[in-house]
């Protein structure tokens, strides 16, 4: 627990070491002040040590930012050559693997040196922690222009308190909670195979918040399940999850005599429903067709199976053939267009409306 409040002490602090205003005096007596101690061991020296090396301006020298406490004996005795060095390592005994894998939310070997902690946490591996909004009390943050302004009527006694100070980041966000758990979120996406420029964008655009974050992942997951990886594809997609959270079963699978809809989908037949389906298809390829191609190009290309003048009413009431005509056409053509998303669309749609074999009718088996 201390060597985690150290670090939050220490981001907290960064912008003040950097400018030189916080020595290292500072940084002490604010992990003396939050942890009652009066000591800091050899493996807590080198952290601090180590920041002061990575971020303080050259005018502020290791020894310079130690002075005060190496005399005083506050600080337990260095590792030789502590002071000298320009790259300490820490014994990595010292270093909690478990909460350092949490925090970053990423997972460790368990053998990483503090350069390469850091360096994750930076950004310049994998850490993207800090593209995770931070909170101040007394403050309110707008996560679409990244500035803060003062809570104007604040109830909590904290936001009240810091209402009237300007901003002080010294002492960490308001939201390390929230936080933590977002970066146990992002190793969870690392573990599922997501991509650190998917992650990035599910951090950015649910703004920190988990739930939304949550939501975002599913999605993404969901597309790359489905293999929706163009924009129309993954707007159709969208439009059936909805639907399938809306609907109830008899809209699905038809008979429903509340509404008076005998078809499946709201269609007054099955063979109207199919035939929706399959100029939905045809729409959402010829979309991304001519994207590709050109709007002259793609009509060419998918003529053959057009509403008017093509052939598509033999597919009127098998969706599946109609997807394997639109692939043999585009084969024809050499044109490179991945069907799979209409192959998967269509078939969870026919299950979603096959109704179930029913095990009795008329008080006898069928």
């Amino acid at each position: 627990m201390a060597s985690k409040l150290l670090l939050r002490i220490l981001t907290a602090a960064r912008p003040g070491i950097q400018s030189g205003k916080l020595k290292m005096q500072d940084i002490v007596s604010e992990y003396f002040k939050q942890t009652g101690g009066k000591t800091i061991d050899p493996g807590e020296r080198i952290i601090i040590e180590n920041e002061f090396i990575e971020f303080a301006p050259s005018n502020v020298t290791t020894p310079d930012a130690f002075k005060g406490f190496l005399d005083e004996g506050e600080i337990a005795a260095p590792v030789e050559s502590s002071v000298t060095s320009q790259r300490l390592e820490v014994p990595t005994d010292k270093i909690n693997y478990e909460m350092m894998s949490e925090r970053l939310g990423v997972p460790l070997r368990g053998d990483e040196t503090w350069q390469e902690l850091r360096a994750i946490e930076r950004g310049s591996k994998e850490g993207i922690g800090s593209m995770i909004p931070k909170e101040y009390h007394g403050y309110n943050f707008d996560r679409k222009t990244g500035e803060y302004t003062k809570i104007p009527s604040p109830v909590k006694w904290d936001d009240i308190i810091y209402a009237d100070r300007p901003i002080d980041k010294r002492y960490g966000p308001k939201n390390w909670s929230q936080r933590d758990k977002y970066a146990k979120f992002i190793r969870k996406m690392r573990d599922k195979d997501f991509e650190n420029p998917t992650i990035r964008k599910i951090v950015k655009d649910s703004g920190g918040d988990v739930a939304e974050g949550k939501r975002a992942a599913t999605s993404v997951a969901r597309a790359a399940e489905m293999v929706a990886d163009t924009k129309v594809k993954q707007e159709m997609l969208s439009n059936l999850d909805e639907m399938k959270l809306d609907k109830g079963p008899r809209w699905w699978k038809g008979d429903d005599q509340y509404d008076n809809i005998e078809g499946p989908m709201g269609a007054d037949t099955r063979a109207d429903m199919t035939k929706r389906l399959n100029d939905k298809v045809y729409m959402g390829v010829m979309e991304d067709l001519d994207k590709m191609l050109g709007e002259d190009k793609a009509y060419e290309v998918l003529r053959p199976l057009a509403a008017f003048g093509g052939d598509r009413s033999r597919y009127v009431n098998d969706p599946d053939a109609f997807i394997q005509a639109i692939k043999e056409e585009l084969e024809m053509s050499d044109i490179k267009y991945d069907m799979t998303f209409w192959e998967n669309y269509v078939d969870e749609i026919m299950q979603l409306t096959t109704p179930e074999v029913p095990m009795f009718k008329y008080g006898g088996l069928v």
